[in-house]
């Protein structure tokens, strides 16, 4: 298979939905970047930041009135805040210089004036993703990796919707809501795939 024509691709997901393996998978069928947690090690390598400090702040907000400063480089409210900028330059840059797919961190906000923008939300039923990062992350109380899964959830939530003022999980600006239970993780690749190919983006 091959792409027909640019495409940015953004993945928003819940947490345990599987988002992440999607994205990479996806990436790799396609020959195209994926930018997630690695944008934290571009901006710590760029500008000589403590890599630890920046992953504090990922894709969570943060209070200036109960943190250390940070001086990131750029002149806002708080070290998330700055965090922000810093990965909504890099997701333009790395927009502009071709397709990729991004995971996360108000992808579909910052790009939203670009054309070949395709916009997916994943999602799954809670109990399944409990399941999920029980495994994946080693955890042996359902009751713990539930927490994990609300409070990560709220997270992101809040994050989203304080930068977007849009609505975490809703379909308004999603060109596609996909339960990942629903089909497994490997055929919902594939199922993405063919809606790439039914948008004209991808020949097989």
């Amino acid at each position: 298979m091959k792409l027909t024509q640019k495409v940015l691709i953004t993945i928003g997901r819940e947490y345990g939905s599987g988002g992440r393996m999607i994205a990479e998978a996806l990436g790799k069928d396609l020959d195209i970047p994926v930018f997630d947690k690695n944008m934290i090690t571009m901006i710590a390598e760029k500008h000589g930041f403590d890599e630890a400090d920046l992953e504090s702040d990922d894709e969570r907000l943060s209070n200036p009135f109960f943190e250390p400063y940070i001086a990131y480089g750029v002149d806002t409210a708080s070290r998330s805040s700055r965090l922000y900028a810093l990965q909504a330059q890099i997701i333009r840059e790395e927009a502009n210089k071709g397709s990729a797919i991004f995971v996360g961190r108000c992808a579909d906000d910052v790009l939203q004036n670009y054309p070949c923008l395709v916009n997916i939300f994943i999602y799954a039923p809670r109990l399944d993703r409990i399941k999920r990062i029980m495994v994946v992350e080693g955890i042996a109380d359902n009751l713990a990796a539930d927490k994990i899964v609300r409070r990560i959830d709220k997270t992101r939530r809040a994050y989203y919707q304080f930068y977007t003022d849009q609505k975490w999980g809703s379909p308004e600006n999603k060109d596609l809501m996909l339960n990942s239970s629903a089909l497994g993780l490997e055929e919902s690749v594939k199922f993405i795939e063919d809606f790439l190919e039914r948008l004209g983006y991808l020949e097989r």
